[in-house]
């Protein structure tokens, strides 16, 4: 059946490309322009399956594909889309007829931006007019967070799909919530935001485009590229979906890179992933079944992937030089426990930090200081490991280092396992005539460490230390009177 669908999927792209190879025929214009007028030169224009440059005066012309549904330019670093020009988008509809009008783009100076930062929000996946609500809480933690921490420096920020869960009704809503964070975000088209009663995954997909553009594109902040594609296809029965990159991306891709200095640090955003950990049984439409393909085709340069659609926050590197980090969703187990998702990640967004060509990030849990990165359970708090004090580090990688302290004394590295995090587990039970769905439990992480207490009455204490070297304090429990 796998083998099946692939073939499929394989078939169509290249009837697809058949078709694009004829011409549309109708010549597109205009100017790349500051909002004072004067012309930005180099600025990459694209049609989504050819690349040209507005020259030194600004101005460029390109002929469509046949299938092509936008004009768009890549964002050069230092600039933002001005309001001034269609709503600010970076893109501008094709007209299905033939048109005289110039597809003019204008820019609004922001200043040198090789450091500045971004959110990543994972899966909104909202499903009726209070969850659009509810997303509002992270609009607002959001700005306060950019006004104060990240005050003087450009930021903007990144959706990695699935914003709304099969209500495309609701993505006006959506978009209109996350605008009080008053920043420019991009989006990834995620499985949930297809109309699934059409033939096929482009007719599918045209909804989306109507309220976020294209669903491939890419633009710059500093030194750092950014790209962001479509690896959502629709197969055009029900809700069924495969996680694959068509052909016309990776040739749309290739030309991209082209000007890409190679060394160079990318940052790629789409929905679904391309790994996923070893100890978790992973159906197909879960990964990106074609994900080999893309890693050779980046890898002379050094990549962080962020995807999203697993609801659950995990960090691999599933090829050289590349490092994937899957956000967790803010919606929570599908908005009936709010507050953490199924591996016992608390509901938040993570906050990425350029300078130069590197990269630092943190998670920032919804209503809660950013020094806030694990939780911890003391003796019998946790019922899969009783006689141990255990912790919850959610933002983990393999580099980090998870140790313990007993009565100020180092007492080595904790363990890491996989199980389940006692508090979420706790809640679902106690709440689960309260949820919408039946089916609603906890899932399994590795991110759990644990270890056992020479005296239980000591003072104990964890220290987490990240992989930039930062270091965090939980205390667990004091020392008893005797």
């Amino acid at each position: 059946m796998i083998k099946i669908t692939l073939l499929f999927t394989a078939l169509l792209s290249m009837i697809c490309l058949s078709t694009a190879c004829c011409a549309r025929g109708l010549e597109v214009q205009g100017q790349v322009r500051q909002v004072d007028g004067q012309p930005v030169a180099k600025v990459a224009v694209t049609d989504g399956y050819k690349i040209v440059f507005s020259d030194h005066r600004g101005h460029y012309r390109i002929i469509p594909s046949p299938l092509a549904r936008f004009v768009y330019i890549t964002v050069p670093a230092g600039f933002e889309m001005s309001a001034k020009n269609n709503g600010g988008n970076f893109y501008i509809p094709l007209p299905k007829e033939g048109t005289t009008d110039a597809f003019n783009f204008v820019l609004e100076p922001i200043g040198i931006d090789s450091t500045h930062a971004f959110f990543v929000l994972g899966d909104p996946q909202v499903y009726n007019a209070a969850d659009v609500q509810r997303c509002a809480l992270f609009a607002a933690d959001i700005k306060n967070y950019k006004d104060s921490a990240l005050r003087n420096i450009p930021v903007h920020g990144m959706v990695v799909g699935d914003m709304v869960g099969d209500r495309p009704d609701l993505f006006v809503g959506v978009k209109q919530v996350f605008e009080l964070a008053n920043m420019n975000y991009f989006f990834s088209k995620g499985n949930h935001d297809l109309r699934t009663d059409q033939r096929s995954n482009t007719t599918a997909s045209m909804l989306y485009e109507e309220n976020f553009g294209p669903r491939y594109y890419a633009f710059d902040r500093g030194s750092m590229h950014y790209i962001v594609l479509d690896d959502v296809f629709y197969l055009g029965r029900g809700g069924e979906y495969v996680g694959y990159i068509c052909e016309e991306q990776f040739r749309w891709l290739r030309l991209d890179l082209q000007k890409v200095p190679k060394g160079n640090t990318i940052v790629m955003m789409f929905h679904i992933p391309t790994a996923s950990k070893d100890f978790r049984k992973i159906e197909r439409k879960q990964q990106v079944v074609n994900a080999k393909h893309l890693y050779t085709m980046l890898k002379d340069y050094k990549v962080h992937i962020l995807s999203g659609h697993t609801h659950l926050h995990d960090h691999f590197q599933p090829a050289p030089r590349i490092m994937e980090h899957n956000q967790a969703s803010i919606s929570g187990i599908f908005w009936q426990e709010k507050n953490s998702c199924a591996d016992g990640t608390p509901v938040g967004y993570s906050v990425y930090v350029a300078k130069g060509d590197s990269l630092t990030w943190r998670y920032k849990s919804l209503g809660l200081p950013d020094n806030i990165q694990s939780r911890a359970y003391g003796l019998g708090e946790n019922p899969e490991r009783p006689n141990e004090l255990t912790a919850l580090v959610w933002n983990y990688d393999n580099v980090w280092r998870v140790s313990w302290y007993e009565d100020g004394v180092y007492a080595g590295e904790m363990q890491q396992f996989i199980g389940h995090d006692p508090q979420t587990r706790k809640k679902i039970v106690e709440n689960k005539n309260k949820y919408a769905y039946d089916w609603i439990w906890t899932t399994t992480t590795d991110h759990l460490f644990a270890a056992k207490p020479l005296n239980p009455d000591s003072e104990m204490m964890i220290l987490v230390e990240d992989r930039f070297g930062i270091k965090y304090k939980t205390y667990v429990q004091q020392k008893k009177d005797r």
